[in-house]
C-alpha cells in the first residue's frame, strides 16, 4: 500500500523520533551489557561474551525472517508498521527479564544460559522494531532530496539519543559503583526510564506514519539464495562493508571504555570520553545536512578518517597518571576524523535500494535491511567476544560488590591493545573500501530520474 501525498514536516520528525530507539538501544547495550554481566551478574568474561555470540546466532534466523515477512505482508496499514507496534508494546516486558540484575541461577553455566536466552528474547522483539522501521525509511518519499532530510534527521535523534542514552548510562553505573545509587533503581531507570521512552516514541512512528512507494506486484517466496541476493550487488556489499568498519570500530570503544576509566587510565571520566564523540556529531551534523545533497557521500565518510587512525594511538597509549586534559583533546580530533563515517551509512542506504530496484525491478528493502542488520549484528557478538575473551586470558579480577579492584597489567595492556589494533585496522580498512563506491551523487540523481520514469512521474530530482 502506498499513499499519495508528499511527507510533511509533522511526519518527518514523527518518522525521524524512532532513532532515539535504534540509536539509543544500541548504546544502551554497547555501553553497560558487557561489564553489567561481569560485574553486577559476576559471570566470567569469557562466558559473557559466549552468551552474547549464542544469542547473536539467533538472528542468522530472526533479521532475515522479519525482514522477508514485513517485504511479502500487505495490510491496510502498510508491510511495516504492524510489526513496529507490536514491537513496540512487547518491549518492555522483554527488557524487564533482560537486565534482571539477580537471575535465577546460581552457578555460572546457569548464568550462561539464562543471559543468552533473555538476549535472544530481546533480539527477536529488537528486530521485529528496527528490520521494518530501516526498511520504511526507503518508503517514507520517493523523493530523492525529501528521503535525504528524512535520513539526514535520523542521524540527528539517532545522535541525541546516543548522547543521552550513552552519557546517562554511563553516570548511572558510576553512581552503582560508588554506592550512590541501588541496584534496584538502577534496573528501574534502564527498565521503566529508557523502556517506557522507547516503547512510546516507536508506538507513535507506527501510528503516524505512512509509506509512499509502491509495494512491488509480485511477491517472491523466501529461500536462502534470496536472502543473499543483496551481496550480487556491488555498491550493497561496499555499503556493508563501510558501515560495519565504523560501526565495529565504535562497538570496540564503548565496549572498552568503561573498562579503560575504571582501570587503565584512572581519574578520567568515561562520560567525557564518549560526550566528546556525541557532542562532534551533534554540531557536525548541519554541516552533512547541506553537504549531502552537493558532494559524494563516500567522500564524506572517508575524508578524515586517517586523522581518527592516527590519534587512536594517542588514546589508546595515554600514559595512567598524565593530565586528562590532553587525553580529552586527543578524543576531540579523533572524534572529528571519525564523524564522517559514523554520519553516512544509513544515509547512503536508499541509494543502495535504488540501484536494487534497477537492476531487479524489486525493491526488497526488508531483505537488505535483515542482511545488513543480521551480518552487523554477528560482527557485534564476536567483538564483544574478543573483549571479553581478552579480559578472561588476561587475568581480569571481577569486583566484589561496588568496589573498584586494582587489575593485573595484563588486563590493563590487554585493553590498550584491543582498542588501538581493532579500531586502527577497522577504520583503515573503511577507508580502503570506500575509495571505490559507485553511487556518486551525479549516479544517485541519474538513478531517481530512471526509476520516475519507470513509476509513470516526473523526474524525482528536478527542482
Amino acid at each position: 500500500m502506498a499513499v499519495a501525498g508528499e511527507i510533511t514536516v509533522r511526519e518527518r520528525i514523527q518518522f525521524a523520533s524512532g532513532d532515539f530507539f535504534v540509536g539509543g538501544g544500541a548504546s544502551l547495550l554497547s555501553v553497560l551489557y558487557l561489564i553489567f554481566l561481569t560485574d553486577v551478574v559476576k559471570l566470567a568474561p569469557g562466558l559473557a561474551g559466549t552468551a552474547v555470540l549464542v544469542a547473536k546466532l539467533w538472528d542468522a534466523v530472526n533479521d532475515p525472517l522479519t525482514g522477508s515477512i514485513s517485504d511479502r505482508v500487505r495490510t491496510r496499514w502498510g508491510r511495516r508498521r504492524p510489526f513496529i507496534f507490536v514491537g513496540a508494546l512487547l518491549l518492555v516486558p522483554v527488557m524487564a527479564l533482560f537486565w534482571l540484575p539477580d537471575p535465577p541461577p546460581a552457578s555460572q553455566v546457569g548464568l550462561a544460559v539464562w543471559a543468552a536466552l533473555t538476549y535472544i528474547a530481546y533480539n527477536t522483539v529488537q528486530t521485529v522494531v528496527s528490520v521494518p522501521y530501516s526498511s520504511l525509511s526507503t518508503e517514507v518519499s520517493a523523493d530523492f532530496d525529501q528521503r535525504n532530510k528524512v535520513n539526514v534527521l535520523r542521524l540527528l535523534f539517532s545522535t541525541v539519543a546516543s548522547a543521552g542514552t550513552t552519557l546517562l548510562a554511563a553516570r548511572l553505573f558510576e553512581d552503582y559503583r560508588h554506592g550512590r545509587l541501588e541496584l534496584g533503581e538502577l534496573y528501574l531507570v534502564i527498565v521503566l526510564g529508557f523502556g517506557g521512552v522507547f516503547a512510546l516514541i516507536m508506538l507513535g512512528v507506527a501510528l503516524f506514519t505512512r509509506e509512499r512507494v509502491p509495494a512491488p506486484a509480485r511477491v517472491e517466496p523466501f529461500t536462502l539464495a534470496g536472502f543473499l541476493a543483496p551481496l550480487r550487488l556491488s555498491p550493497y556489499r561496499r555499503l556493508l562493508g563501510m558501515y560495519l568498519c565504523q560501526a565495529l570500530a565504535f562497538d570496540v570503544i564503548t565496549a572498552t571504555v568503561m573498562y579503560y576509566t575504571l582501570y587503565v587510565v584512572t581519574g578520567v571520566s568515561s562520560q567525557v570520553l564518549l560526550g566528546i564523540f556525541i557532542a562532534v556529531n551533534v554540531l557536525a551534523f548541519p554541516v552533512v545536512n547541506v553537504l549531502v545533497g552537493r558532494v559524494d557521500k563516500h567522500r564524506i565518510y572517508r575524508t578524515l578518517l586517517p586523522i581518527a587512525v592516527a590519534m587512536v594511538f594517542v588514546v589508546a597509549l595515554f600514559p595512567r597518571g598524565a593530565n586528562p586534559v590532553l587525553l580529552y583533546a586527543a578524543t576531540v580530533v579523533m572524534a572529528v576524523g571519525f564523524v564522517g563515517a559514523q554520519l553516512m551509512s544509513w544515509v547512503m542506504f536508499p541509494d543502495v535500494l535504488d540501484a536494487a530496484e534497477l537492476a531487479t525491478g524489486q525493491r526488497n528493502a526488508g531483505g537488505f535491511t535483515g542482511l545488513m542488520t543480521f551480518i552487523r549484528g554477528l560482527a557485534t557478538a564476536l567483538t564483544i567476544q574478543l573483549v571479553a575473551l581478552v579480559l578472561q586470558l588476561t587475568g581480569y579480577r571481577a569486583p566484589v560488590g561496588t568496589e573498584v579492584v586494582a587489575q593485573p597489567e595484563a588486563v590493563q595492556w590487554g585493553i590498550r591493545l584491543t582498542l588501538l589494533v581493532a579500531v586502527a585496522v577497522l577504520l583503515s580498512l573503511g577507508w580502503w573500501i570506500a575509495r571505490r563506491y559507485p553511487l556518486t551523487l551525479a549516479r544517485c540523481r541519474a538513478m531517481q530520474d530512471e526509476l520516475a520514469a519507470r513509476r509513470g512521474g516526473a523526474p524525482a530530482s528536478v527542482g
